[in-house]
């Protein structure tokens, strides 16, 4: 039965990676030449060396791998440039582009005045992070939400950033996880699951009035969290 299972998580990942390889070639016209670039210059290295200094012909056979290993690398790159491009100033985008971010349990639309403006929480290691899109009154909304959520925290810290295009905004969306990534590590992985079950017990604030939260910036969630889940 382990067995089976590692088989299906393996056809599956390679399911994932062949969507992740449809979707950019779609949408980036630099991606094939790159990926062919990537598979190439391996096997020309190799082939040099084989040829001007006599390296054995086993040398091929760790050119095979690190051509995969560059297409990999360049597919992770290429789908996450499209996939952050298409997200700007879409709603839901900042939801859409940390969800199954590794290290972060992320929770949507925990607060809300509309179903384009909302607050998403985010609680790892750095602490909680509240982030607001769609301006307007969401600033203050973050405000309150921090506030709300002070005394189920303790003293872990928590961030407040408004994401967008604006200026009044503190980042652009195609930033996001940049930013998470860049946050000082503040608490121990288990004290931000024990937080991050408080808050999901602690419920949300303003519910967003009406309808699911939207999902118009999902397009090439799934291809861009298969290249991004190992890490």
């Amino acid at each position: 039965m382990a067995k089976q299972q590692e088989k299906e998580t393996f056809g599956s990942r390679l399911k994932t990676i062949g969507m992740a390889f449809k979707f950019t070639t779609q949408r980036d016209k630099l991606f094939l030449p790159l990926a062919a670039a990537a598979v190439l210059l391996p096997f020309i290295i190799v082939t040099a060396l084989v040829i001007f200094a006599n390296f054995s012909l086993l040398w091929f056979v760790s050119s095979l791998f690190v051509a995969l290993l560059a297409v990999l690398i360049v597919l992770n790159t290429r789908t996450s440039k499209v996939v952050n491009q298409e997200a700007i100033g879409k709603p839901g985008a900042a939801y859409a582009l940390i969800d199954g971010m590794r290290g972060w349990t992320v929770t949507p639309g925990v607060a809300a005045v509309s179903e384009t403006q909302m607050v998403h929480r985010a609680v790892g290691k750095a602490g909680v992070v509240l982030l607001g899109e769609g301006g307007g009154k969401v600033r203050k909304l973050l405000g309150q939400e921090k506030k709300r959520i002070s005394r189920v925290v303790g003293s872990a810290p928590v961030y407040t950033f408004m994401v967008g295009e604006t200026a009044n905004d503190d980042f652009s969306v195609t930033e996001i996880r940049k930013r998470l990534t860049k946050l000082p590590k503040n608490i121990e992985s288990k004290d931000a699951n024990h937080i991050a079950k408080r808050l999901d017990a602690l419920g949300i604030g303003m519910a967003i009035p009406k309808g699911p939260i939207p999902t118009s910036a999902n397009a090439g969630k799934g291809a861009r969290r298969a290249m991004l889940k190992g890490r």
